[in-house]
């Protein structure tokens, strides 16, 4: 049987941004590699189309799935991307009569809700347990009504054969089909350079309650991969496929320190010659920790700071000392380590002090040397979306329009009477002002490229100044 799997193209919507977005978020489509080694396992012929990798469009991609003529098409998609799914699937179904299966956390969230006419069948959850069952059925025309974790039609109606159970041994999942993919088009600035790299994962789920994440793919209890099955697929990357730099995924990458320090050991046991970047909480570090990951190929670290502002980290439930992200920062910049951390406007409730105090704290701090500064998205599945429904902490809805579930340029909830269209005005504000003090400047530009930051920052200056002169009555808030 012959399968084609596709991830459509989808930064084109940050529009001054999109080249930006595009050279920080062209991940590698692991799910889908994962999948796709799963069907060549058991005898099937892949396709896997990364659209966004290739810039393709929709006609493109279609044109290319035709061509190979598949008897059954996957995509996968989160809220933000599942419209352009939706596009690609209508493409699709005008050109060829293939069913169609789809995965990912905005179908496990909605099911039904979303199961148009276009699709065939939904996979509720993780499938990589279930999924080489779901081909031998759907190749053989037998029934699939026992196989978990499957949505699909039958006699007019919609059935759901049941939730599909949490893989427990790591180590029984294939190394992904990275081999599928041109690896060259998955490249990643660093204050090192640009990295040719790809994506790996050493454990699943998260025990932490962060009011603005969603576990409904993962959930929440950990489980980790066997230290020689890490190592067995990081030689697999470096030496066959030839990629040097590794995105680890792991929610939180120090949760199990006795772990980390293994994983540390055997690279460098085992001779790996990487570098490699990861997230995980600043209260979860130390120094003795950071100089082994950095003997073993660190390079880069993410700490998730979200807010200064102690009531709000109160309300969104991030139990991190706000102490904890100079004392970390401290650590991973004497060590050389490239650390980001991550911040968001518009949380549950963020008012314009707050917004200002968690500004000014990270603008003036001398050791966090680069910070990203997303607007709060309430993806469902997250307690934040429940909040943004309800209306809890000067919380408000204003749109179900998925596609504008993005963090840059774009905002879905109103906070405190700050509207939608302010919190991206003090987005781009916001990055100014953390931005255009010396000691940033550089990193930056090292990261992205002069000429990838000349059109958003003179469209966020220009912006800014268009504000200034049409609504004075503003300037007394920012």
């Amino acid at each position: 049987m012959k399968i084609s799997l596709i991830f459509p193209c989808w930064t084109h919507v940050f529009e001054s941004l999109s080249e930006v977005a595009n050279s920080a978020s062209t991940f590698p489509p692991l799910n889908l590699a994962y999948l796709a080694a799963i069907a060549e396992e058991n005898g099937h012929t892949v396709q896997l189309i990364d659209g966004e990798a290739e810039h393709l469009t929709v006609a493109e991609v279609t044109a290319r799935v035709k061509e190979f003529s598949p008897d059954l098409i996957g995509m996968t998609a989160t809220t933000p991307l599942f419209h352009n799914v939706v596009a690609q699937a209508e493409a699709l179904k005008a050109a060829l009569s293939v069913p169609i299966i789809v995965g990912g956390p905005h179908v496990t969230y909605f099911k039904e809700k979303v199961f148009r006419d276009l699709f065939d069948y939904f996979v509720i959850g993780q499938c990589e347990g279930t999924f080489a069952s779901f081909l031998e059925a759907f190749a053989s025309k037998q029934d699939i009504s026992r196989i978990p974790g499957i949505l699909y039609r039958k006699n007019g109606g919609i059935l759901f054969t049941g939730e599909n159970p949490q893989i427990v041994n790591l180590d029984e999942v294939p190394v992904p089909a990275r081999w599928l993919l041109k690896k060259d088009l998955y490249q990643l600035g660093t204050l090192r350079g640009k990295k040719v790299y790809t994506s790996i994962m050493t454990s699943r789920g998260c025990p932490f309650k962060c009011v603005f994440c969603s576990t409904s793919i993962y959930g929440k209890h950990i489980r980790r991969r066997s230290i020689d099955n890490t190592i067995s697929e990081m030689r697999h990357i470096t030496d066959e496929l030839g990629i040097g730099h590794l995105f680890v995924l792991d929610e939180t990458m120090t949760l199990d320190r006795k772990y980390m320090l293994a994983l540390c050991d055997a690279i460098k046991k085992n001779n790996i010659k990487m570098t490699w970047e990861c997230g995980t909480r600043a209260n979860l570090i130390d120094e003795e920790l950071i100089a082994r990951m950095v003997e073993s190929g660190l390079i880069r670290i993410s700490f998730g700071l979200e807010s200064a502002d102690l009531r709000v980290r109160d309300i969104i439930k991030k139990e991190v000392p706000l102490e904890s992200y100079e004392a970390a920062n401290k650590i991973t910049n004497k060590y050389g380590v490239e650390t980001i951390n991550s911040v968001m406007l518009g949380l549950p409730g963020d008012t314009h002090e707050s917004i200002e105090k968690t500004i000014t704290f990270v603008r003036d701090s001398r050791v966090i040397e680069h910070a990203t500064f997303g607007i709060a998205i309430p993806y469902p599945g997250s307690e934040m979306y429940d909040m943004a429904v309800r209306g809890d902490h000067g919380l408000k809805l204003e749109t179900q329009d998925f596609s504008r579930y993005q963090r840059y340029g774009s905002a879905v909830m109103s906070v405190n009477g700050i509207s939608p269209q302010e919190l991206i005005s003090l987005q781009k504000k916001g990055l100014m002002r953390i931005y255009f003090v010396p000691w940033r400047i550089i990193p930056v530009i090292k990261r992205f490229g002069v000429r990838r930051l000349m059109k958003p920052f003179f469209t966020s200056l220009w912006s800014i100044i268009r504000e200034k002169l049409s609504l004075p009555s503003r300037q007394k808030k920012s």
